[in-house]
């Protein structure tokens, strides 16, 4: 058994030598407690070749083949290829194992890439529409002029967000800090408060706006629900910043029953789903099939369950 982990570079220095994203540090752990060899490679340490009619992915010059287990972490969002190489590295090795049953290689949702052809808001909001899945209520125009067309959601507040998730960096205090491309529109001039009105609105969409104050991120595993955390906001209207962080390990039945269902429609072996309520319904915020666990495991209070052993343990058949 090795296992391949394959991730995005940090956007800003981390504390580490080697600048080395936690997620990975605490994935790498727990892999050397069950003495598990490990590789960690990044996008830009990707070859593709297609030689003589035969294809060809290495990572830091190693065939990915020789893995049994490949973690596709997180990659970035303002770079769409990367995703697409996660696409055709699961095309790669389910060619491997469709030839090679008998040393069958494990990806880690696989199926759900698959399923996702691209991993922006959209995508996720068609699938939400074509699967029944609460979604906000939302618009998108390829012009970004929401200020002069507004016929569809036309009653503020509202939220308007980059459509793919990217973030975007800030000098704060001499340092690079990375900030949220999320803000709320309380009216017209919203749309030119500061930091968005220069930002390319095309790619930006807008969606309604929930005042619960409170947002859920529920790990699922395998197809059922394993943790998760309640965050309340504090300073202003989005919970990341400075949010209060509850556990909530056991979410109510209908919770724990939402979280669960977008993980099947999904197919995913292990995926984080964040919820919002809203009219007294919980609705989609948005998924990670690579989800940050940092927060859960060090905000939460004592004992927090193990996010970092239930990720290198969840895949299909395993």
């Amino acid at each position: 058994m090795e296992y391949l982990i394959l991730d995005k570079k940090q956007r800003v220095n981390t504390e580490n030598e080697n600048n080395i994203a936690t997620t990975n540090i605490r994935l790498m752990e727990e892999l050397d407690k069950k003495n598990i060899p490990y590789t960690l490679a990044y996008f830009d340490e990707l070859e593709f070749e297609f030689i003589n009619g035969e294809t060809l992915i290495k990572a830091k010059g190693m065939d990915i083949r020789k893995y049994s287990h490949i973690l596709l972490r997180g990659h970035d969002l303002h770079n769409e290829m990367q995703y697409h190489f996660k696409r055709y590295i699961v095309e790669y090795i389910d060619q491997h194992n469709l030839k090679n049953p008998e040393s069958k290689i494990y990806i880690q949702n696989s199926k759900a890439i698959k399923k996702l052809p691209y991993y922006n808001k959209i995508a996720f909001a068609l699938i939400c529409s074509q699967n029944d899945i609460p979604y906000f209520n939302s618009y998108f125009r390829t012009d970004g002029n929401y200020s002069a067309h507004r016929e569809v959601l036309n009653a503020f507040p509202l939220i308007m967000k980059d459509y793919s998730g990217l973030n975007r960096l800030e000098m704060v205090n001499g340092e690079e800090k990375v900030k949220k491309n999320v803000f709320k529109i309380d009216s017209e001039d919203g749309y030119r408060q500061e930091a968005l009105k220069d930002l390319d609105h095309s790619r930006m969409f807008i969606q309604e706006f929930s005042d619960s104050g409170e947002d859920m991120r529920i790990f699922v595993k395998m197809g059922e629900v394993i943790a998760g955390w309640r965050r309340k906001s504090t300073d202003s209207f989005m919970t990341v910043s400075k949010g209060e962080y509850l556990p909530y390990n056991e979410p109510e039945e209908k919770i724990k029953a939402f979280a669960q269902n977008v993980a099947r429609i999904f197919e995913a072996d292990f995926i984080a789903v964040d919820i919002m309520m809203m009219r007294n319904k919980p609705l989609l915020q948005e998924i990670s099939l690579h989800p940050g666990f940092t927060a859960y495991e060090t905000k939460t209070g004592n004992n927090p369950v193990n996010i970092a052993d239930a990720i290198i343990t969840a895949f299909e058949n395993n």
